[in-house]
C-alpha cells in the first residue's frame, strides 16, 4: 500500500476542506442575518476550533511520520502532543455532535419550547460542561510515554508502556460507545417522530420549507453519526489488540482510524454547504469579503 499517496491526498483534501471551512466559519460569525443565531450555528462556530486543530496535530503527528517522513519523529515528544491533543479534540468534537443531535430531537419533538432553551447562554454553557469533562480521561495520556516505530519504512505512534495502548483504546472505546448509543437514540427518536409529523401532514399549515430543513437537518446528525460509529469499530481493533504493533494490519487500522477522524472533523462545512441550498445560496452571494462585513439593510433589521 502506498501510504505516501494515501497521506498527500488526505493533505489535499484536508488544506482544501479547511479553506471552505475558514470561509464559512467567517462568513456565519460575521453574518448579520437572523437564521446565523440559532443554536445549530453556535455549535457550528464553537466546534470548529477543535476541527482544526485535530486535524492539524494529526497530520503533523501522525499521518507525516506514516508517510515515511522520519524527520518528523525527531521533533521531542511529539507522538505525545498527538495522542493527548487529537484525543482531548475529538471528545470536544464528539460533545458538540451530541448537543446538535438532543438540538434536532428538541426540535422536532417540542417546537414550542425549543428556541426558548436553546438560548445563547445554554448552549455556550453545554459546550462548555463538555468541554471540561474532556479533559478527565485525557489527562492520563499526559504522563504516558510516546515514541514512534519503524514498520516497513512507516513510523507509527505507539505508547511505549506495555498495556497503556490496550487500556486507553478500551476507555476511549467506552466514550465512543457512549457518544453513539446517545446520538443513535436522539436521531432515531427525532427520525420516528418526523415521520409521524410528516404522515400526519403536520406541516400543511407551515410553509413546506420547514419540513425540508427539519430532514436536511436530521440528515446532516446521522451522517456525522454514523462515521463516528466507524471510528468507535477502530478503536475496538485496537482495544482487543486484534493485530500485533508491527504489522501491516496495525498500520492500515491506524491510517483507517486517522481517515474516519478526518472526516468527522471535516464534514462539517461539506455538509452544511450540500444539504442547505438557502445557506448555499446566501454564502456564493456573499463570495465577495465586503458583503460578509456589510451592515444590515432596513429590510432584514425590520
Amino acid at each position: 500500500m502506498n501510504y505516501t499517496l494515501i497521506v498527500a491526498a488526505q493533505t489535499a483534501y484536508i488544506f482544501i476542506s479547511l479553506c471552505l471551512y475558514t470561509l464559512i466559519f467567517v462568513y456565519i460569525l460575521w453574518s448579520k442575518d437572523s437564521e446565523f443565531k440559532t443554536a445549530f450555528h453556535r455549535l457550528f462556530l464553537l466546534r470548529a476550533p477543535a476541527d482544526f486543530i485535530q486535524v492539524l496535530i494529526s497530520l503533523l503527528a501522525f499521518r507525516f511520520p506514516i508517510a515515511g517522513w522520519k524527520e518528523w519523529t525527531y521533533i521531542p515528544h511529539l507522538a505525545k502532543l498527538g495522542f493527548v491533543i487529537s484525543q482531548y479534540a475529538v471528545l470536544v468534537e464528539m460533545c458538540a455532535q451530541l448537543l446538535l443531535s438532543v438540538n434536532r430531537l428538541s426540535a422536532i419533538v417540542w417546537p414550542i419550547i425549543h428556541n426558548k432553551f436553546w438560548t445563547k447562554k445554554v448552549t455556550l454553557l453545554l459546550f462548555a460542561f463538555g468541554m471540561l469533562l474532556a479533559i478527565i480521561p485525557t489527562a492520563s495520556r499526559a504522563t504516558q510515554p510516546a515514541a514512534y516505530i519503524d514498520i516497513n519504512g512507516s513510523f507509527v505512534p505507539h505508547l511505549v508502556n506495555e498495556g497503556d495502548q490496550e487500556k486507553n483504546s478500551i476507555v476511549t472505546c467506552s466514550i465512543y460507545s457512549f457518544f453513539c448509543g446517545s446520538s443513535l437514540f436522539c436521531n432515531i427518536s427525532a427520525w420516528l417522530v418526523h415521520r409521524k409529523q410528516r404522515r400526519m401532514q403536520f406541516f400543511d399549515t407551515q410553509p413546506k420549507l420547514a419540513s425540508t430543513v427539519q430532514t436536511n437537518l436530521l440528515i446532516y446528525a446521522c451522517l456525522s453519526t454514523a462515521v463516528v460509529i466507524a471510528m468507535t469499530s477502530f478503536q475496538f481493533l485496537l482495544a482487543l489488540h486484534v493485530f500485533d504493533l508491527k504489522t501491516e494490519a496495525h498500520k492500515v487500522v491506524v491510517v483507517s482510524l486517522t481517515v474516519s477522524a478526518d472526516a468527522f472533523a471535516l464534514s462539517n462545512p461539506w455538509l452544511l454547504f450540500c444539504l442547505s441550498s438557502t445557506f448555499r445560496h446566501k454564502f456564493l452571494e456573499a463570495r465577495r469579503i465586503p458583503r460578509i462585513f456589510a451592515a444590515p439593510s432596513t429590510n432584514e433589521t425590520s
